[in-house]
């Protein structure tokens, strides 16, 4: 890393006033920048500092939220995984790490102007498979929303204004069930899933997938916010995989001190870790 990629780390982190603005400056204005390496536990990632999301993993590379965590809980030696929303690919790497050669992670990323620096990262890794697609309850093209903050990129235009402008980047989606089917992909272990919003619309497309007895752990984010804007409740997440008999899946809080018991569904933001009965004996209960 440069001796510039490191102050404007170090800045960004400060949250000093003008970082921002430097940031998107000089990213704007050098090449370099557009495709920084950053170390994080999984390996090298890189990262275009025009994108806000890319500053904030060169100001902190290291997870703060315990979705880390629970990945080396549930991820082991030769499972294939499915993350589902790469982005620039800071969980890819680490569950490419914890499947190792034996594995297979499977990532699909949609937004076109992330994937110039996805491709690089994941370039070594013969374990991982990218789908440069979204996932969904139907198949066809449809525009992606993506604001300055691109991890908020979502197939509904949901930030109102919180994480900057808005433009549309065309995508492909896709039905998981459709790709399991026809042999395109193969049965997952376990799969993390941060679609902003539209992750009723992926379990609602990959129905067939999950309720198995051998049912894949899922990792999935809930936003209240965004899933409101494809006119879905919070509660609809936790109803509809309910609603499939066969993995009998309970539902965990993923926190940074660990997972715990949900005390309550009344649920604005979090990670939520959904374990069918065949995989309840890999829970530890923080």
């Amino acid at each position: 890393m440069s001796l510039l990629t490191k102050f404007l780390g170090a800045y960004n982190a400060s949250g000093l006033r003008g970082s921002y603005r430097l940031t998107d400056f000089l990213s704007n204005r050098m090449k370099s920048l557009q495709s920084v390496p950053i170390e994080i536990e999984g390996g090298t990632l890189y990262a275009d500092l025009r994108i806000s999301s890319a500053r904030a993993i060169l100001a902190n590379p290291n997870s703060a939220s315990g979705e880390d965590a629970a990945m080396r809980s549930f991820v082991k030696k030769g499972d294939t995984v499915f993350d589902i929303g790469a982005h620039f690919g800071f969980y890819t790497l680490l569950l490419a790490k914890l499947v190792g050669a034996e594995g297979k992670v499977f990532a699909f990323e949609p937004n076109t102007e992330l994937l110039p620096s996805l491709r690089k990262t994941l370039a070594p890794l013969e374990s991982v498979e990218l789908h440069e697609i979204a996932l969904s309850d139907r198949d066809g093209k449809v525009n992606l929303f993506v604001p300055e903050d691109a991890s908020m990129a979502s197939l509904s235009d949901w930030t109102g204004g919180i994480a900057g402008n808005v433009h549309t980047v065309a995508c492909e989606m896709r039905r998981l069930d459709d790709l399991v089917e026809t042999g395109k992909l193969p049965a997952p272990q376990f799969i993390k899933c941060d679609v902003e919003g539209a992750e009723l619309s992926v379990f609602s497309g990959a129905s067939k997938t999950l309720n198995k007895t051998d049912a894949p752990v899922i990792m999935f984010e809930v936003n209240a916010k965004a899933a409101k804007s494809f006119g879905a409740s919070v509660n609809a997440y936790f109803a509809l995989l309910e609603s499939f008999e066969k993995p009998k899946y309970e539902f965990f809080e993923v926190l940074p001190e660990g997972i715990k018991v949900f005390k309550s569904r009344e649920i604005e933001y979090t990670n939520v870790m959904a374990i069918p009965v065949s995989k309840r004996d890999l829970l530890e209960v923080a």
